[in-house]
C-alpha cells in the first residue's frame, strides 16, 4: 500500500485515478462518489475510514468496507464487477493515507472471514 503524509496527496492520486480509468460517467464519481469520499474524509467514525473503490471504463462505486460486510446491494456490486474487464479495484485507508490496487476475488475472502 502507497501511504500518503498529506490527504491532498492522497486526494490527488484518486483523481488521477479517475480520470486515467472512466472514459464515460464520470459523472458517477463528481456527482456521488467523490461528495461520499469528502464526507467521510471528516467522519470520526473508524468503519468509514476503509473504503473500496471500483473504478472502470464506464463510472464508479465507492463502498465502504463496512457497507460491504452489512448491506446486501453493496456486497452484490462488490461482486458484480470483478468479472468486468477494466474494473479496478482500490483499498483506500483514511486512517493511514493509504491507497493500493488489490484483487477483489483475494480480498473478498477476507472481507467474508471478516463479517
Amino acid at each position: 500500500m502507497k501511504h500518503y503524509t498529506d490527504i491532498n496527496d492522497l486526494d490527488q492520486r484518486i483523481e488521477n485515478i479517475i480520470k486515467r480509468t472512466v472514459k464515460s460517467y464520470y459523472t458517477d464519481w463528481k456527482n456521488y462518489d467523490r461528495p461520499k469520499y469528502m464526507g467521510l474524509k471528516g467522519s470520526r467514525d473508524r468503519k468509514d475510514k476503509m473504503m473500496i473503490l471500483i473504478a472502470r471504463k464506464y463510472g464508479t462505486y465507492l463502498l465502504t468496507l463496512d457497507e460491504i460486510a452489512t448491506r446486501p446491494f453493496a456486497a452484490t456490486v462488490y461482486d458484480y464487477y470483478q468479472d468486468h474487464e477494466g474494473s479496478n479495484y482500490y483499498l483506500i485507508d483514511l486512517q493511514s493515507l493509504g491507497i493500493a490496487k488489490i484483487d477483489p476475488a483475494e480480498y473478498g475472502k477476507t472481507l467474508i472471514k471478516a463479517a
